[in-house]
């Protein structure tokens, strides 16, 4: 069954990236350029956690937190 034609389709959200696929491609940034993207949620150490947050809020500023 294919899907409805219309106008709303393109306005729907596109569904989260799975974790493996994002995974990828975090690799493949450190890989070819040399970017590391680490999600603080990730590291386990608190003391190295604490010092990835406090060197991004030094480059990037705080980070926005949603309610």
């Amino acid at each position: 069954m294919s899907e409805p034609r219309g106008s709303l389709p393109r306005h729907r959200p596109h569904p989260p990236l799975e974790a493996e696929r994002l995974h990828r491609m975090r690799e493949a940034a450190w890989q070819s350029q040399g970017v590391v993207v680490i999600r603080p949620e990730d590291v386990e150490d608190d003391w190295i956690r604490q010092a990835i947050v406090n060197e991004a809020d030094r480059l990037y500023g705080k980070r926005k937190m949603e309610p």
